[in-house]
């Protein structure tokens, strides 16, 4: 029996490659982890490297990233037995043009069988007007596309400027509006991207890959991810430490040495810009 989600929202994962919205937290909840974000963001925790798998570094985060309402919905979709592997931020300041170009996430992820997804919580409201993400539904079924000229306009978040070379205006649309505490999980082959920020508020959010442990990855350079749930058998992934709010030295220590790992994965699939926006 399913978990978290109903039977029409599983069929719709399957069908068009992802379901929304998904109730993860309050909105009170969600307003405390903005501050916490903020907080971070403020100190300089939150660039460079630190913008990468930082549910190491920051034992809130990893609360976050565990949270048994979005585990119940990754486990109704991937399985019980779960890996955390990547996370980030997306902040948009309004008016300041920033956008994500269409992509997939397994491009440099590399994960073989792609039995990726990806958790994108909304810290504050994601509307149109704040240039929510746009997914094409049913692309996921298409497998893994080829990319066009890299996009690597300053304002396009995406360090790689990946692009796929799939034409968008084939396929409708659908804008992923979400309320605070909210968030749509995709495969990570759909293909989605967004639009600028015109609304006064910032639009934030975060994301949370997961897999199942069974899955190999494109390549030689082996990562590394944290076990969240169930177990893991197989060993191909490095297991990472959660974050120890009394040793913190030791967090950042285990956060970049995990944090390089996945930079040179991406790089060795094709991501030679991936500290571009560092």
């Amino acid at each position: 029996m399913p978990k978290a989600l109903n039977t029409e929202q599983i069929e719709q994962y399957h069908r068009d490659g992802f379901v929304s919205p998904v109730r993860v937290v309050s909105e009170d909840a969600a307003a405390d982890f903005r501050r916490q974000m903020e907080s971070a963001e403020a100190a300089g925790d939150l660039r460079g490297m630190g913008q990468t798998k930082f549910y190491l570094r920051f034992p809130w985060v990893h609360k976050m990233a565990t949270n048994p309402a979005l585990l119940d919905a990754v486990e109704d979709l991937i399985g019980p037995n779960i890996m955390l592997y990547h996370n980030t931020v997306w902040f948009k300041k309004g008016g300041d043009g920033a956008y994500v170009s269409f992509h997939q996430d397994n491009t440099y992820f590399g994960h073989d069988p792609c039995e990726v997804l990806t958790a994108w919580m909304a810290i504050t409201p994601a509307t149109i007007d704040s240039g929510c993400m746009q997914f094409l539904p049913g692309t996921q079924k298409l497998g893994q596309q080829k990319l066009r000229e890299p996009d690597i306009h300053g304002s396009n978040m995406l360090s790689s400027g990946q692009t796929a070379d799939f034409d968008p205006s084939t396929v409708e649309p659908f804008p992923v509006e979400l309320q605070s505490g909210e968030c749509s999980i995709h495969h990570a082959f759909l293909i989605h991207g967004s639009l600028p920020n015109n609304a006064p508020d910032r639009r934030m959010g975060i994301t949370f890959i997961y897999h199942p442990p069974h899955l190999g990855q494109i390549g030689d350079c082996r990562t590394s991810a944290l076990l969240v749930r169930g177990e893991d058998p197989y060993g191909k992934f490095d297991h990472e430490q959660a974050p120890n709010a009394d040793d913190m030295q030791g967090n950042i220590t285990r956060h970049e040495k995990a944090v390089s790992a996945y930079r040179a994965k991406v790089r060795e699939l094709g991501n030679i810009t991936v500290a571009r926006l560092d």
